[in-house]
């Protein structure tokens, strides 16, 4: 499943800082055009603007950073002398956490990409913690929204919870979704390799066939390494 970084996330910080920064230029023209030093008052609220703006992005990347640091937490019942490391003695424990911190991200900085993706961690950890129901529905949601790459994998965590639930064909049917519209963080093959995992208990020799084809049109890649690990496990 694809994991998105703090440094990934704020790849677009320079267009919430312009767009916050303009929108509030425009609600404010009137007053700003009658004031006294009309240049100098501009570059002042513009820069607090920006300023504000990016303390609010820095915040939120802190906050999702926190968040995803517990998401990946070890669980380490009793953790050995020494250890500095985030620890958790269950994976209940950890998840019940990171979904915490997550929905909290989500609430304080929705507008944010930071914000954005906390909602999908969330239901990955709601998935984790046996709360199908919940998590697919946050997955539906976000499945339907704009962003294509957060679609992508929002839809590839339903396909897994459908797998995980034994509803096969609704995995199926989410997967052909996703590879028949990929995109950069869910390309092609990968839709693919998940595919033909769906198939090796639903129909093996599909899946055979299938790592074979990605091994053909994928060479030299991860996915067709995985293909190929995958035929010589079955034919052993």
């Amino acid at each position: 499943m694809a994991r998105l970084t703090r440094h990934e996330l704020k790849k677009d910080e320079f267009a919430d800082r312009l767009a916050a920064a303009t929108g509030f230029f425009s609600r404010n023209r009137k007053q700003i055009v009658l004031g006294g030093g009309t240049v100098l008052l501009v570059v002042a609220v513009t820069t607090g603007v920006l300023y504000y703006v990016r303390s609010r992005q820095n915040a939120a990347s802190e906050a999702f950073g926190r968040a995803l640091s517990t998401y990946n937490a070890l669980v380490i019942e009793t953790p050995p002398a020494g250890v500095t490391v985030q620890t958790f003695k269950t994976a209940q424990e950890k998840y019940t956490e990171a979904v915490r911190q997550f929905e909290e991200v989500a609430e304080q900085f929705g507008s944010y990409r930071q914000g954005r993706w906390a909602r999908y961690y969330a239901a990955l950890a709601q998935r984790e913690l046996g709360q199908h129901a919940v998590a697919e529905q946050t997955l539906l949601a976000i499945a339907g929204e704009g962003d294509r790459d957060l679609a992508a994998v929002a839809k590839m965590a339903l396909g897994a919870l459908y797998q995980k639930t034994s509803r096969t064909e609704d995995a199926e049917r989410i997967y052909r979704e996703v590879e028949s519209n990929p995109t950069a963080i869910v390309p092609r093959a990968t839709v693919q390799i998940a595919l033909a995992e769906l198939y090796q208990t639903t129909n093996p020799s599909r899946a055979t066939a299938l790592y074979q084809q990605i091994e053909k049109d994928y060479p030299g890649t991860a996915a067709a390494d995985q293909a190929a690990q995958r035929l010589r496990a079955g034919a052993q």
